[in-house]
């Protein structure tokens, strides 16, 4: 008896010593392990949430403000760390379609109708998103509206719980082509004993003929559905994760004509940052009276990986102002010289939140822009003679129907033409010119013959052409051109958009003289994206094209390995901003040119890029020709 009792001493003491040493252990583990099961909760398995199910979460109805406090001050089961959910969680308990009841199983307290989310909706400051678990969809709301409320613990309410932000966009692209047309049915032929061979066969061609229409047609359009599920995907993604732009502690330093302000966001609350936004004097007082009223507005950068942001915009009599990433102090002037943001902005719809596909990261203020350059120097330089002798034929490519877009090349186009006639005179009525939509395949191949049938004897071409390169590895990488309205895989079926056609025909025309630039450098690569699918940005060497070098000259961004960069520090293409530059500096020799712009462009590739996206212009033919 007593060795038993000794037996139950120690044990005793042992298990008391363990709890002892092991109490910050202990104290690691989530306190919801400790608390009692309790009717008024529901725990989901699938994302670990605890959620309010008391008899309150189908009786209470609140604004949002009123919301997020009833859900603060909540003390349910034990807890007193309960909030509001985010819309993500919200709709992670909402099953889509499921009308009446759009809710997960489990529930004992709901009621079909509205509940408010903690996620103020990020393009009006006054409304906010909500579920209606009637049909288990999500839509923003007034702020003033009275909803249920149901309440949440443990997780995190940010993105993490549910995943990356790749994740959600996912999410929701899945959600929104799930109704997707399915494509053409595979067909198999069979020979009718009562046909002929030669009838089979021309059933055969006239099917295929059919059907690889039918397929195309089916790739347009699920490449188009896909691509603006995507953008509306991202956009809402952003709106969950990221929300409205808030600048506040507005301060202007009138001597170098500058603001500084915090920037922060209103559904990301561990971000805050130092922006300057460059005002002039005559303005600045209304800018800071008005600017409660002002709504700054966000562009992102998301690469497929990750989203960043681009830019802060804040929209103030027809101009916007850009609010740029610095650690100036408002004490430090130095900086203020740098800042430069005056640059017509294309005018914002209903959101202020836009997508960007440009890969560039947050800035400071060694980053900060001058979009105005070539405009400063056009208004320098007197207007030449005009000379009906001159051509100029400008294809400028931004906006692509299946493909990636171009940064900068609608606007690179559009100065380039305003730079060759004011330089040399070119009148407008011999400008041809085709931008985005505007540069089909029948547009651009009927322009081109249209102005070569005009060219007289003695005449001078110049050629422009800024968009992407395609090298046809079915073709042993002869270099196209690709019109904004083909598709990248079936670029080689019009073979007039090869370079081989297309330098043939101009320098084979009654021209006297052809310069050509060529702002792209046919690797398969654009700004560090592939143009063909499965190539995963590996540059290409295009094959070398022939043409009539005595009276043509090429210039062409790069070697046709390299990839073509955009210039985000002047909002140009990198080579055509230079070969802007340098007409308008007055270089129209041809070898002062392309070796001021060879120069130029190779080093600010380097510093902007790195030697992963080196870029060196080439010249083929006649360099020693003048503009």
């Amino acid at each position: 008896m007593i060795r038993s009792i000794l037996m139950i001493l120690v044990i005793s003491f042992f298990l008391s010593a363990c709890i002892s040493n092991s109490t910050q252990l202990m104290l690691e583990k989530p306190v919801v392990e400790k608390k009692p099961v309790s009717k008024n909760i529901f725990k989901d398995k699938q994302t670990g949430l605890i959620w309010q199910d008391s008899y309150e979460s189908k009786s209470v109805e609140k604004t949002w403000e009123g919301a997020k406090r009833y859900c603060k001050n909540l003390s349910l089961a034990g807890y007193n760390d309960w909030r509001l959910p985010s819309i993500k969680e919200l709709e992670s308990i909402a099953v889509y379609d499921n009308y009446p009841r759009a809710y997960k199983k489990g529930f004992k307290n709901f009621v079909p109708n509205n509940y408010w989310s903690a996620t103020p909706y990020a393009s009006h400051s006054s409304t906010a998103w909500g579920v209606d678990f009637k049909y288990g969809r999500s839509n923003n709301y007034f702020k003033s509206f009275k909803f249920y409320v149901r309440c949440v613990r443990a997780g995190q309410s940010d993105t993490s719980t549910f995943g990356n932000f790749n994740k959600i966009v996912e999410d929701f692209i899945k959600e929104d082509i799930k109704n997707i047309k399915k494509p053409p049915k595979e067909l198999k032929l069979v020979k009718d004993e009562f046909e002929t061979t030669k009838e089979f066969e021309l059933r055969v061609k006239t099917t295929k003929s059919k059907q690889k229409k039918l397929i195309a047609k089916y790739k347009r359009d699920l490449y188009n559905t896909k691509k603006k599920a995507k953008k509306r995907a991202i956009k809402k993604a952003l709106e969950y994760t990221w929300g409205r732009p808030i600048l506040s502690d507005l301060k202007y330093d009138a001597d170098n004509g500058y603001f500084l302000a915090k920037l922060k966001f209103e559904a990301k609350a561990d971000f805050e940052k130092k922006v300057a936004i460059r005002v002039k004097r005559k303005y600045a007082k209304d800018f800071k009276y008005k600017f409660d009223k002002l709504k700054p507005y966000a562009l992102f950068d998301y690469d497929g990986k990750a989203v960043s942001l681009k830019d802060v915009k804040v929209p103030y009599k027809n101009m916007d102002f850009l609010a740029q990433f610095t650690d100036v102090n408002l004490d430090d002037t130095k900086v203020a010289v740098n800042i430069s943001n005056e640059f017509d902005a294309p005018k914002i719809g209903s959101t202020n939140i836009s997508v960007v596909k440009s890969s560039v990261s947050s800035f400071d203020a060694s980053k900060l822009r001058d979009f105005k350059a070539i405009d400063r120097l056009l208004a320098k330089t007197s207007q030449a003679k005009i000379d009906n002798k001159k051509w100029l034929f400008i294809v400028g490519i931004e906006q692509y129907e299946f493909t990636d877009n171009i940064n900068y090349a609608k606007r690179s186009a559009k100065a380039f033409k305003k730079v060759m006639k004011k330089k040399l005179g070119i009148p407008e009525q011999n400008c041809f010119t085709m931008i985005d939509g505007g540069a089909t395949q029948a547009k651009v191949k009927t322009n081109l013959k249209k102005m070569l049938r005009r060219v007289k004897q003695g005449d001078t071409i110049y050629f422009y052409y800024n968009g992407h390169g395609v090298p046809v590895p079915s073709l042993k990488y002869e270099p196209f051109m690709l019109t904004s309205d083909t598709e990248p895989d079936f670029v080689a079926d019009e073979k007039f958009f090869s370079l081989k056609n297309i330098y043939g025909k101009l320098s084979s025309s009654k021209a006297k003289k052809v310069v050509a630039f060529v702002d792209s450098c046919f690797s398969g690569v654009t700004d560090g994206k592939a143009v063909l699918k499965g190539v995963a940005a590996t540059k290409m060497k295009s094959r070398a094209v022939k043409f009539d070098k005595d009276k043509m000259v090429v210039l062409s961004a790069g070697k046709s390995h390299q990839y073509s960069n955009g210039y985000d520090k002047k909002g140009y293409r990198l080579f055509s901003f230079y070969i802007m530059q340098n007409i308008l500096e007055g270089k129209t020799d041809i070898r002062k040119l392309y070796k001021e712009t060879k120069k130029e462009t190779y080093n600010t590739s380097l510093e902007e890029y790195g030697d992963i996206r080196v870029q060196e212009p080439t010249v083929q033919g006649n360099f020693r020709l003048a503009l």
